[in-house]
């Protein structure tokens, strides 16, 4: 253990005192004096002459002597210190002065600055050896840490004291955690290599997915369902029937070109045909647009009427649990009713016994002890009779009270959620209505493209040339009109069995697709429980680790305490560093006795681990009536209103090793 013990401090001309010794000897000092009388500076100029900072961590504090508000010229500003380092005297002396410079020609010297002069043992030396020497003794923060006791709960920042803290008592490894919960044993394998922290990022990114999946596949279940409609026939029987109508309109396809063949219709049929395309073509051009806009205005139309539907269906679904939990509760009120009923029943029986007093075998009258004792008897029987079946009575309906307060509450839900989805269908059938009026609209504007002149003028022409095709086929139409009537009702019959042929390729793939939709479902559900169960452990060994952490850490301390966690309202953990006493936090209701001796006790645990004692200065000490016991040197600076003038009193330190 490094023991640093103050012997001699000495102030010159720093921070408004003009001259101030303390003598120490390596004793506990006690400094007594009003406010503004310098106890604070004492430390700021120990702090200074070390490190160049004040007791509030601070480097651009003023140093010099100021009359009226300003500073005074050609003072220098001294701080002197001796100390004895595992009984090895050291000296240390810091001085800070104003540099005057007469330049050639000018009659006065002109200030041009400050400088700091520094002494080791008495020998003039440069600021970086000086910085070595004293960096060599201790490093600076571990040296606040050990004189100050507000210093390491004050003006540590949370994440360094929690830092100190878990380099002071070691951290919690995976396998003290794994040992101290047999509950977390198949953790390793599930982790892979990575930390609790990143795994639970895989985990909430994994369930946020599997939970997307899981909404989907449900709506394109009935999708695909809602889609297959019901077939009759079979795929082979509507292909056998689909070949024989095919055959039948060749046939006739063939009669009526017999029936026709000739030249100037031919080419007019030519014209006709090309009309017809430019025809189709302009209707396209003139209708695409809208007609794509309405396929989707008409996709989006049957998507929300599938929501809707599901949406009543989970509707009455709850109408129905509110049906059911009603009745139990008829059910439940006349159960209680017939047990009160019983319960009075009961507990209004009184006891009655009619006693033998004569011997059954010679007829001679019993003896009154043998009379009391079988009365007695029987009264405890009946009591004890009669109070078990009032206490059977009363646990029964205990039971079905809660069993009717659990149904209520359950009543009470439902009709919550009712009030949801009755809201959330209303609100689709009007997003429903308002599709409806938007493919009106475009069913409008596709009637409207066959307004349009470049449609019409097509249409004329077409009209012409079919004219003129009649009339050149005046003689052979008749002929070939019935022939043409069984083609149409043919090729209508032919369409109408490739929609039922495809009708059951579809139908087909569909219950394929849903068989593989269900089999995912069942996988990300299986896969959810175990994410579930992999969430669950890490919360355990977070809880874990932060109980077996905080008592670590606690064990090192008389009386300060550490919180390294604080539960969030989701029931997450978030990593702090706040020291209490007795429960109180020190940032928070803690008395400023308390504050010190906690400090204190912190400081001797720090001492311990660092293997270091340094003087502890103790400021506003008057706080404390006693202060904690620490084998360190202790300087007290205490208010004391009737000292104007500083009063130094030295204690002795019976720990205090010989010089």
């Amino acid at each position: 253990m490094k023991k640093i013990k103050m012997l001699n401090l000495t102030l010159k001309n720093f921070k408004g005192i003009k001259s101030l010794e303390l003598d120490a000897e390596g004793n506990d000092l006690k400094v007594y004096g009003d406010n503004a009388t310098g106890k604070t500076s004492i430390f700021d100029g120990f702090l200074w002459l070390l490190f160049n900072k004040d007791s509030n961590n601070k480097t651009d504090f003023a140093i010099k002597t100021l009359v009226d508000g300003k500073e005074v010229n050609n003072l220098e500003h001294e701080v002197a210190a001796t100390f004895t380092l595992d009984n090895a005297p050291l000296s240390l002396r810091k001085v800070y002065k104003e540099k005057w410079t007469k330049k050639r020609g000018a009659p006065m010297a002109e200030f041009t600055g400050h400088e700091t002069l520094y002494y080791i043992d008495a020998v003039p030396v440069k600021k970086k050896e000086y910085e070595e020497k004293v960096g060599s003794i201790v490093k600076e923060e571990v040296f606040k840490l050990l004189t100050n006791p507000l210093y390491f709960n004050e003006q540590v920042k949370w994440q360094d004291r929690r830092a100190t803290l878990l380099e002071v008592c070691g951290d919690v490894e995976l396998e003290d955690v794994l040992a101290f919960n047999s509950e977390l044993k198949d953790l390793p394998a599930i982790l892979k290599g990575r930390t609790i922290e990143d795994h639970r990022k895989v985990i909430a990114s994994k369930r946020a997915e599997i939970n997307k999946e899981l909404d989907r596949i449900p709506v394109r279940i009935d999708e695909l369902n809602n889609a297959s409609g019901e077939l009759v026939s079979t795929p082979e029987q509507l292909q056998v029937e689909l070949t024989k109508v095919e055959t039948e309109i060749d046939e006739a396809s063939a009669q009526i070109n017999n029936i026709k063949n000739g030249a100037a219709v031919t080419n007019k049929k030519n014209d006709l045909r090309k009309i017809e395309m430019d025809l189709e073509s302009i209707k396209r051009e003139l209708e695409s647009e809208a007609t794509d806009k309405g396929y989707q205005v008409t996709a989006k139309i049957q998507e929300e009427k599938s929501n809707q539907s599901i949406m009543q269906r989970k509707l009455d679904d709850a109408k129905h649990r509110i049906e059911v939990g009603e009745s139990d509760i008829t059910e439940f009120d006349k159960k209680l009713v017939k047990l009160r009923e019983d319960f009075n029943l009961e507990d209004a029986k009184q006891f009655e016994h009619k006693e033998a007093c004569e011997c059954p075998t010679c007829g001679q009258e019993l003896p009154e002890e043998q009379l009391t004792v079988a009365r007695d008897k029987a009264i405890a029987e009946f009591n004890t009779k009669k109070s078990g079946e009032l206490e059977r009575i009363q646990t029964l309906g205990k039971a079905i009270a809660s069993d009717k307060e659990e149904t209520l509450k359950r009543i009470a839900e439902s009709e919550k959620v009712i009030a949801q989805l009755q809201e959330d269908v209303a609100k689709k059938e009007e997003a429903i209505n308002k599709l409806n009026i938007q493919l009106n609209e475009l069913r409008d504007e596709v009637k409207n493209a066959r307004t349009n002149p470049k449609y019409t003028d097509k249409v004329a022409e077409m009209s012409t040339t079919q004219a003129e095709i009649k009339s050149l086929e005046a003689n052979a139409s008749e002929a070939a009109m019935e022939i043409e009537k069984e083609v149409v009702d043919l090729k209508t019959k032919r369409s109408e069995l490739n929609s039922q042929i495809a009708a059951h390729d579809q139908a087909k793939a569909s219950a394929k697709r849903v068989a593989e939709l269900e089999e995912q479902q069942k996988e990300w559900a299986t896969e959810f429980e175990n994410l579930e169960r992999e969430l669950y452990l890490t919360e355990q060994f977070i809880r874990s680790k932060v109980e077996l952490l905080e008592s670590k850490i606690n064990s090192k301390f008389k009386y300060a305490r550490f919180k390294l966690f604080a539960t969030q309202v989701n029931g997450g953990l978030q990593e702090i560093c706040e020291t209490t006493y007795q429960g109180i936090p020190f940032s928070s209701g803690l008395n400023n006795a308390a504050r010190i001796n906690v400090g204190i006790d912190i400081i001797n645990t720090l001492s311990e681990h660092y293997g270091i004692q340094a003087p502890i200065f103790v400021d506003n000490a008057e706080a404390v009536t006693r202060i904690e016991n620490t084998d360190s040197q202790l300087i007290s600076l205490v208010v004391s209103e009737q000292d104007k003038q500083l009063r130094i009193e030295t204690q002795q330190n019976d720990m205090m090793e010989a010089i």
